[in-house]
């Protein structure tokens, strides 16, 4: 694997699970029967994504109840993202507007709101056995989290449209908050059994936003060139169109970026962890930063092997629509 994906960086934590593959089964099934997918061509592409990897990583010592709901909410924001990217709502922002007003719907009012679809179903499923587990405050979180989300993506979708060429600390900013790493470390919470500790809360935020900084980068340097052929601004190619260097080039400096915002990550998780007070604070934030630690080295290591952004997928190669 190479340096770029970010598989030689993960650390030791990272090793296979023999439970990974029963659980991309289960996803694959809970799929086809809420209609998720609706084709063997989005089957296929879910099963090439091995999600069911990527979650026995993240949770390897969960229940088979939740490494299941971690690969399943890993499904739903991936074949959500995939809508946009794919199935042409990527330029469309009143439409893109119009799905995450009745994907929040669901959540805010506890069920889905009668639609056939099914991207509904499968949330009204995932908040039906992941939010009565949970405070309110931490579904206010992660609602707040998933609305900032909507929003962004919602802007994202518009500068498509319009042609707008964002600039390189701008789209910094925005990246932070499409790649859906904060709604998915609140699903973490749940499915890791540790809850955020509270305190200190502003070191917290800046170890979350470093982990979102970590996935994002490595998800665009893995997907430079799909997003190029399909006119999508990536970190690669902003950062290259600013500088005036080449795509080469640029994808280099890139790969440092990310390189020092991971040590920025494993100083905080480690500083956090140090700095605790003694007793059952320490051990809520011991808990909580090991759970982020998992999910940062999971992802680096899923974002080198998942075939979701293998070209033979690009619907322009193919002829397949979402």
């Amino acid at each position: 694997m190479s340096a770029e994906s970010g598989g030689d960086l993960a650390g030791p934590g990272v090793s296979g699970d023999d439970r990974a593959e029963e659980t991309g089964a289960a996803v694959l099934a809970w799929a086809q029967h809420l209609q998720l997918v609706t084709d063997t061509f989005e089957e296929q592409r879910l099963v090439a994504m091995r999600l069911g990897e990527f979650a026995a990583l993240i949770v390897p010592e969960a229940s088979v109840c939740d490494l299941e709901l971690t690969a399943r909410w890993a499904a739903f924001i991936c074949l959500v993202d995939d809508r946009f990217d794919r199935g042409g709502l990527g330029s469309r922002p009143d439409e893109v507007g119009a799905l995450f007003s009745r994907l929040l719907d669901v959540m805010d009012q506890g069920h889905a709101t009668g639609s056939d679809s099914g991207i509904e179903a499968a949330l009204d499923d995932l908040w039906r056995r992941t939010a009565p587990r949970m405070s309110m405050q931490w579904r206010d979180r992660f609602l707040a989290d998933y609305r900032d989300f909507a929003l962004a993506t919602r802007e994202e979708a518009t500068s498509h449209r319009d042609r707008i060429r964002l600039r390189l600390r701008d789209y910094v900013l925005r990246r932070r908050r499409t790649i859906t790493a904060l709604p998915m470390a609140d699903i973490l919470e749940c499915t890791t059994g540790a809850p955020w500790p509270g305190l200190p809360e502003a070191r917290m935020r800046a170890l979350r936003l470093a982990a979102a900084d970590v996935a994002g980068w490595t998800n665009d340097l893995v997907s430079a060139e799909d997003d190029l052929l399909e006119g999508r601004d990536n970190l690669v190619t902003v950062l290259g169109r600013e500088r005036r260097c080449s795509l080469s080039s640029a994808r280099e400096q890139v790969t440092r970026m990310r390189d020092r915002r991971l040590q920025d990550f494993h100083a905080l998780a480690a500083s956090l962890t140090a700095e605790a007070a003694p007793g059952t604070e320490r051990e809520m934030v011991r808990r909580y930063v090991a759970g982020l630690e998992s999910f940062v080295a999971a992802t680096l290591h899923w974002l080198g092997v998942t075939g979701r952004f293998d070209a033979h997928w690009l619907p322009q190669r193919t002829g397949v629509c979402d």
